[in-house]
């Protein structure tokens, strides 16, 4: 009687043992390996130049960087995977660093705004290229104007994932917001209404581009054509290159229509010279009326003349 309950115990212990093993086999069929295990990553995974290139993964899944940490830690510098990001993302941030999406890591000019753009390109027919170099570059000889922040045209960012960082709805695409500059009513009676078209990729009713007394209010330049701003365009008669404002008929004192892009430096030396070059882009739609090189005076500052109109004709 013994060795039957015996031989029960066991035969079932050996059926349950069987089932249970047979249900584990079972469920590691449904099993799929992380493509970014440690060791497991695809062949060409630190290649730019590969389909398999991390950065293009990283893209798909709208730059999320915290399936990264879950290997090589919060701060990207190992983890349980033991490799640092560091080692190839070399900024103070490593991989959340702004250069590492967009901008250059080239050591002889770092830079964190495009070119290059998210899509890996330089071309400011581009509308992520544009025209970010003309606005930001510290190259004066980029720019026709004073440096130009990126909080004047996106929202401030505290981290790489901010909120108002990176957006699925926009699949890459920057949201335009305008900050101070672009509102600035220098000069008064003409208050700017800034909008940007993401169709036309152009922006109107800016400060930085005629939305002021005696500017071209209607000037709508093209964030990926820089080529759609003259001298002229903002203030003045963009045909003729005339940047005195009210050219090329409606002329207002102090500006006078004997006057051309010569005439500018008799009252703005600071700002431009005798032959039309500008020659302190700092001091040009800086958000000031700059007129003789000791009168960089603010709306709020009194100016030199008592009345504008009371500058001689012959300066």
């Amino acid at each position: 009687m013994k060795k039957i309950l015996v031989f029960y115990i066991a035969f079932f212990i050996f059926i349950v043992s069987l089932l249970a093993y047979q249900g584990c086999a079972e469920l590691d069929k449904s099993l799929v390996a992380p493509q970014s295990a440690p060791g497991v990553h695809p062949a060409g995974w630190a290649d730019s130049t590969n389909v398999n290139f991390h950065g293009a993964y990283i893209a798909k899944t709208n730059w999320n960087l915290k399936t990264c940490k879950t290997c090589h830690g919060g701060d990207f510098k190992g983890g349980t995977a033991g490799v640092s990001c560091f080692t190839c993302h070399t900024g103070s941030n490593g991989p959340e660093s702004c250069n590492t999406c967009h901008g250059s890591r080239d050591p002889s000019y770092t830079h964190s705004w495009p070119p290059q753009s998210l899509s890996h390109l330089w071309d400011e027919t581009d509308r992520g290229v544009g025209a970010h170099n003309h606005h930001l570059s510290p190259d004066s000889t980029e720019r026709y104007s004073a440096r130009v922040a990126c909080s004047e045209c996106h929202l401030h960012l505290a981290s790489f994932d901010d909120p108002n960082h990176i957006d699925s709805t926009r699949h890459g695409a920057a949201l335009i917001t305008f900050g101070v500059l672009a509102h600035n009513s220098i000069g008064g009676g003409v208050m700017p209404n800034p909008t940007y078209d993401p169709v036309t990729n152009s922006c109107s009713q800016v400060y930085c581009h005629g939305y002021f007394k005696n500017g071209n209010l209607n000037f709508q330049p093209t964030f990926n054509n820089p080529e759609s701003v003259t001298c002229g365009s903002c203030h003045g008669d963009p045909i003729s290159g005339n940047p005195t404002p009210g050219a090329p008929n409606n002329f207002q004192p102090p500006h006078y229509s004997f006057f051309t892009i010569n005439t500018c430096w008799q009252c703005h030396s600071s700002v431009i010279d005798s032959s039309g070059t500008i020659i302190a882009p700092s001091l040009h739609i800086n958000g000031q009326i700059n007129v003789f090189p000791e009168d960089k005076h603010s709306p709020g500052k009194k100016s030199m003349f008592k009345n504008a109109g009371d500058q001689k004709r012959t300066e």
